[in-house]
């Protein structure tokens, strides 16, 4: 066990931490707004030698980071994750859903389409449409939602989603 100090608002070096440590330091995140921290926590997300527990914990924190300077480099990682098909898919998972809570571009729309019409996972396709739920305010979000609506998995909820925003049966 690591003397280091957590108190006083004093992170960890997660470069200097290891194992259920670096766990447990990641889940006691509770906001993410310095930049140096955040950068690496996605560090840790992204590294493919990581323990998956680990990364999956990054990624959880790092949907914290909505108002980071690094908000476009966090989901421009996450993006390339999900589309590395040598990626785990647990990880993947967590990335996605990490991106359904931050704000959105139409880059996180596309990304979200492209899972959706693929072959993923199941749990990587319904982390997938909670993106575009979560910003079904964007309007290629509403498009993605209209595409999907005779979607197997995601057809009745699709049109439950679109029923939500315009209050209209008949879409």
């Amino acid at each position: 066990m690591s003397d280091m100090n957590h108190n006083h608002n004093e992170h960890p070096d997660f470069n200097a931490i290891r194992g259920e440590e670096k766990l447990q330091a990641l889940r006691d995140l509770i906001q993410l707004t310095d930049s140096h921290l955040t950068q690496q926590v996605l560090a840790i997300g992204m590294d493919s030698a990581e323990e998956d527990l680990i990364r999956i914990e990054a990624w959880r924190a790092l949907g914290m980071a909505e108002s980071s300077p690094l908000l476009d480099e966090i989901r421009h990682a996450a993006a390339q994750l999900v589309r590395d098909s040598e990626e785990d898919e647990d990880v993947q998972n967590y990335a996605l859903q990490t991106l359904a809570l931050l704000p959105a571009t139409e880059a996180e729309i596309t990304l979200a389409q492209d899972v959706l019409s693929g072959n993923a996972y199941i749990l990587l396709q319904g982390a997938a449409f909670a993106i575009l739920t979560a910003h079904k305010h964007i309007p290629r979000a509403i498009l993605a939602l209209e595409s999907l609506q005779s979607h197997p998995h995601f057809g009745a909820s699709a049109k439950r989603e679109l029923h939500s925003i315009t209050g209209r049966d008949d879409l």
